[in-house]
């Protein structure tokens, strides 16, 4: 077995980074450095964001690859954040097709909104020219890139008295939960292949590198609905959560000062229970924790129209119905009473989801 079977991800998934890099450190290694070699071109934009992304890729805690990432920082053909050239000389490497092409950052839609430009050229005229000539595998890093994310939202419930979008920002195949974004709906790499989202805010680096090191490989993971690696988005935050069980039993902390030892984050307005992705068991910053042992709710960054339709954060959702009919707030209660607790586990067990159906492989 290595690196180019096709369910390389789906064993990422299964057993984690951690040990995928530890039995195939050498090859993606390899993988790394032939875009260091030029066999493989990686170009990497940034438009409406906040760099994190790219941060929470350059401070995956991998030893063995270090080198490797470390190289990439200086050699990738062109990030206009990490790379060592600049002005003519940095925008000359744009003249050339990427293999490869990572957007991270929302994309205005007004491409003379002058809202993200790079070396003077609007940022979605840039973006449009590079992934039409990309050869293998476009990714969108983060939920930005992904699906709008905060550049893009709408505020549709009127809140601080914002108004709505002012920059009209999209993802790259998606505008929230519409397929069609700044590239289209029908859009594919040379390859056939449609755009990869890894979103989340940020993107965790396992997720990033593992696919980009696939990608470069030519293997491309299974994706869902959203278009995200399935592998890595397909299990159910609030299926996993070390605080799980507290849910089951009806017992939900009061404040966000409480530890997170003393009840499930729920009621102060945890999104796990409509959120896919494994951070629960593959954690952050090398397995050292997660937001939910750390007392902090999930805000649900993994998915469609996050900021929209799951603000304001630290606030509970009643309107939001899980399987069978029971809610999430309503399944705690249930749960204290012995001759509900059979069925409303069950179903919650099997996946909680406002939309099922949307999880589609």
């Amino acid at each position: 077995m290595d690196l180019y079977r096709r369910d390389f991800l789906k064993l990422a998934g299964a057993i984690g980074a951690g040990a995928v890099i530890g039995l195939y450190k050498v090859d993606i290694a390899k993988a790394l450095e032939r875009a260091i070699s030029g066999e493989v071109r990686l170009v990497w934009l940034q438009g409406q964001g906040c760099t994190a992304d790219s941060i929470s890729l350059l401070q995956g805690v991998h030893p063995d690859l270090v080198d490797a990432v470390t190289k990439l920082r200086v050699n990738v053909a062109f990030h206009p954040t990490i790379m060592a050239g600049s002005g003519e000389g940095a925008m000359a490497a744009l003249e050339k097709p990427p293999d490869v092409l990572v957007v991270e950052g929302a994309v205005p839609e007004d491409p003379d909104s002058g809202f993200a430009e790079v070396g003077g050229i609007p940022f979605r005229t840039l973006v449009e020219k590079l992934a039409g000539q990309t050869n293998v595998a476009v990714v969108a890093a983060g939920n930005c890139a992904s699906f709008g994310g905060f550049p893009a939202s709408r505020n549709i419930k009127k809140l601080y008295g914002l108004t709505p979008s002012p920059t009209n920002a999209s993802g790259l195949q998606f505008k929230y939960k519409e397929r069609g974004g700044i590239l289209g709906a029908d859009f594919t790499t040379k390859a056939g292949l449609p755009v990869i989202n890894i979103p989340g805010c940020p993107t965790h680096p396992d997720w990033l590198l593992l696919t980009l090191a696939s990608a470069i490989h030519g293997v491309i993971p299974e994706l869902d609905r959203w278009q995200r690696p399935l592998p890595f988005f397909q299990p159910l935050v609030h299926d996993q959560c070390a605080l799980r069980g507290f849910f089951d039993k009806g017992i939900f902390s009061e404040y966000l000062s409480d530890k997170p030892e003393q009840g499930c984050l729920y009621k102060l307005g945890c999104r796990g229970p409509y959120t896919y992705c494994d951070d629960s068991i593959r954690k952050w910053n090398n397995k050292t924790n997660v937001c939910r042992n750390a007392g902090a709710p999930c805000i649900g960054c993994m998915e469609p129209d996050f900021w929209d339709e799951f603000s304001p954060f630290y606030e509970q959702m009643e309107d939001l119905p899980l399987l069978m009919g029971v809610s999430a707030a309503t399944a705690g209660k249930a749960a204290i009473a012995a001759a509900g607790i059979g069925i409303v586990a069950h179903a919650l067990r099997r996946g909680v989801s406002k939309e099922p159906e949307e999880k589609e492989g």
